[in-house]
């Protein structure tokens, strides 16, 4: 088939039908043929006219795979042979490309390097997983099925960002990650370089911010910046950075995969490690760290002209590693007050006539801006950028909701998507699911036509506090990174979550043989709890499409490969706590299904008005703390869920407990939304978990309750920013679900 004939094919959206390839992300128009396939073996040619690093890409999957690579040529006989043919100037978009495989050989057409390779990405797929490794198969033969694509991305950024400030990865692993992203067909890897959790990387001109800020003393998982400290010890060293060999290799590898490497150097906050190396560079004025080795203040001095000089030798290095048009300043978080008391800042403010500390941050990004601009380059930063006022040239990165965002592409700047609602993937797979992820959509409803045109696309981020090891990272973002992928590539029509999360589960043995690790869903089961009479039968529902095989305990351990399968359900007959976890080949578990089976056994109640008591304790948490061991700070009676108790905005915890009132025998439906952890117990079994550190969601769950009185417990815990708590029921036989205050009654004031 010609490019002619192929230019015609339908590139509308069309629906997966059982027969189509598992691709993710969806190509545009898929179809497939009614004839044979294409057979690759040793001795099938690959025409590359143009030595196209995609062909090269190709080449070193066979041989991981299959244990050969195939031979070349720049012209031949495309019949009976894979090629890469570069259509003309023109016929196809940017990162378009078409894919014919039938009996007579694989044709691709591609205008641009991006084309290519997100072709040979698709063909990656359309081959066995064998093609992933990790070692040679015994295979000669490899089908590909018979298929025509017509295939291009729906927006032009489709970012991956990892944090290596908080947790330093090697080389090969941000190569790794480099892959992960071609095999999505993203294109864009923001590389989150400097932080308070140090500095990543060489800078010839000033040594010291590696030999002192690239090297921490203190906490490593789940750092606290107050017990952090550089150049003195106060605890165990952590650390690493980048040289510029090391960068340049890696921004190599990420070009001939077609991915743009913007680092991030940031500014004028967030900036420890740098003060810690260079304390010239701090506001005046200062209380002193408490902390030995810790710079008093993380923000730059706008005062001082050293600071500029500073930065501007700084940038003028990374943009001789950093090809890319834009260099990310971060810009976000900054405490202003360091600038407030400052007298070099104080002063700056009334030589330049600006009324308040926000202006001067907009003075000193403004200042960057027109230094990058003069460098052929632009300006990115977080949508802190915002305040005071934009820099002409500045593209905006919106992560705190869509506001800022909306507003610039508003004033007509280039926005890029990232709302911690979506596209934040540090956080758990219970405050942000992977269905929850592909509801993601860059372009907001508030803005016309002429202002979407700013959307570049969107962004998904990796923040590494609590992700200290590589293997930690490719869970938090397997299979999200597939949704993200699909949601900036696909189009918007015809989207279906049910019909992608059966697709991105194709991902998972690819992901197996690549040794890496990756989230599995925990198996649905009908109840979280039951308090029975007698006996009880425990039914999980099994998926098909998951990599592993379903795996259950009785005794509250993790389900392991010597763990009982489940084919039926589980009859118990006195207290268990089971649990259900798909395996995958290689053993690991996926997330967890737990049901607490009990006796039912209903409480003798008396003198009890409608309300909780609760329990309010102080201190910093991850997690649901347990409250047998702490001392409260207040105690008190509240007759309805709320935070009238606290006496702090953040870092606190409450234990509430009661009676659940149940009115009649029968499974009661609960759902607790919380901001962040909360844990609900019914007649001391677990009704749901919510635990850990997550923005306001809602979890449910299902307990079969006897007629009468049952404990209840929620125990909650905020870490940092917004608080939020609820608790609501559905009772048997109804179909509205009402809050569980009017149900739950304990010994309030007055009351024995």
């Amino acid at each position: 088939m010609n490019l002619a004939a192929l230019l015609l094919l339908p590139s509308g959206h069309i629906a997966a039908a059982p027969s189509l390839p598992p691709v993710v992300p969806k190509p545009v128009s898929m179809h497939v043929g009614t004839g044979r396939g294409f057979t690759v073996s040793r001795n099938t040619l690959l025409v590359d006219e143009n030595g196209t690093t995609a062909s090269a890409l190709l080449q070193s999957l066979l041989k991981r795979g299959a244990g050969f690579t195939l031979k070349t040529a720049k012209h031949g006989n495309t019949r009976g042979a894979i090629s890469l043919i570069k259509a003309p100037k023109g016929a196809l978009r940017q990162g378009e490309y078409k894919l014919h495989s039938g009996s007579d050989g694989i044709r691709i057409w591609f205008g641009d390097k991006g084309g290519a390779v997100y072709a040979v990405q698709t063909l990656r797929q359309l081959l066995p997983q064998a093609i992933e490794g990790p070692k040679p198969s015994t295979t000669t033969k490899w089908s590909v099925p018979a298929i025509e694509i017509t295939d291009y991305p729906r927006f032009s950024w489709r970012g991956m960002h990892l944090d290596v400030s908080r947790h330093f990865f090697q080389p090969s692993f941000i190569e790794k990650y480099l892959d992960y992203i071609s095999m999505m067909k993203m294109n864009v890897f923001h590389w989150h370089l400097v932080d308070d959790g140090g500095w990543r990387i060489e800078i010839e001109k000033y040594p010291k911010l590696t030999s002192v800020g690239a090297w921490r003393y203190g906490i490593t998982t789940g750092w606290d910046q107050s017990k952090l400290s550089y150049g003195a010890e106060a605890g165990a060293k952590y650390g690493g950075f980048y040289t510029k060999a090391q960068v340049r290799e890696i921004v190599k590898y990420a070009a001939d995969r077609d991915i743009n490497v913007v680092p991030e150097i940031e500014m004028p906050g967030h900036t420890m490690p740098v003060l810690a190396a260079y304390p010239d560079l701090m506001c005046q004025n200062q209380p002193a760290s408490a902390v030995s080795g810790q710079p008093s203040s993380n923000v730059y001095c706008v005062g001082n002209e050293k600071t500029f000089g500073f930065i501007q030798d700084v940038l003028d290095e990374v943009m001789e590693m950093f090809p890319s048009k834009w260099i990310h300043i971060g810009g976000d978080e900054v405490d202003k007050s360091y600038w407030h008391r400052c007298s070099l800042c104080q002063e700056k403010m009334k030589a330049e006539g600006l009324k308040n500390e926000e202006s001067l941050q907009s003075y000193f990004v403004k200042r960057i801006d027109k230094y990058l601009a003069s460098k052929g380059r632009r300006l990115m930063g977080w949508d802190e950028i915002l305040e005071g006022g934009l820099a002409p040239g500045a593209t905006v990165m919106s992560w705190r909701g869509i506001d800022g965002g909306i507003a610039a592409a508003k004033s007509g700047h280039d926005v890029v998507m990232s709302p911690t609602s979506h596209c934040y993937f540090d956080f758990a797979y219970s405050g942000q699911s992977t269905e929850h992820v592909y509801t993601f959509d860059p372009v907001p409803a508030a803005l016309n036509a002429t202002q979407a045109k700013h959307v570049l696309g969107g962004q998904a981020n990796v923040w590494t506090e609590w992700i200290p090891t590589e293997a930690r990272a490719e869970f938090m973002i397997w299979p999200r990174m597939g949704a993200m992928a699909e949601t900036l590539w696909s189009p918007k029509a015809g989207r279906d979550t049910g019909e992608f999360m059966g697709r991105v589960s194709s991902l998972f043995g690819r992901l197996d043989r690549l040794g890496s690790s990756y989230f599995l869903p925990a198996p649905q089961v009908a109840m979280s709890a039951i308090l029975f009479k007698g006996k009880a039968k425990v039914e999980a529902i099994q998926d098909k499409q998951m990599p592993g095989k379903l795996h259950y305990s009785i005794d509250g351990t993790v389900p392991t490969l010597k763990s009982p399968l489940y084919t039926k359900p589980v009859t118990v007959t006195k207290a268990a706590s089971i649990r259900f976890a798909y395996l995958t080949p290689s053993g690991k578990p996926g997330d967890i299904a737990q049901v607490d089976c009990l006796p039912a056994h209903t409480e003798k109640v008396a003198n009890v008005q409608n309300g909780w008591k609760a329990a309010y304790y102080e201190g910093s948490w991850t997690a649901v703390p347990n409250f047998a061991k702490l001392k409260p700070v207040i105690s008190g009676f509240m007759n309805r869920i709320g935070f009238d108790i606290r006496h702090h905005d953040e870092n606190f915890a409450l234990d509430l407990n009661g009676y659940f009132k149940a009115p009649k025998d029968g499974v009661y439906h609960f759902e607790i939304s919380s901001d962040d952890g909360s844990i609900l117990k019914v007649g001391g079994a677990t009704v749901i978990n919510h635990d850990g550190s997550h923005g306001g969601t809602m979890k449910d769950g299902n307990v079969w309750l006897p007629k009468g009185w049952h404990k209840i417990e929620i125990g909650y815990y905020q870490g940092s920013g917004a608080y939020s708590l609820s608790l609501a029921v559905k009772v048997p036989g109804t179909s509205k679900i009402a809050k569980a205050d009017s149900f739950v009654y304990s010994h309030g004031p007055g009351r024995d």
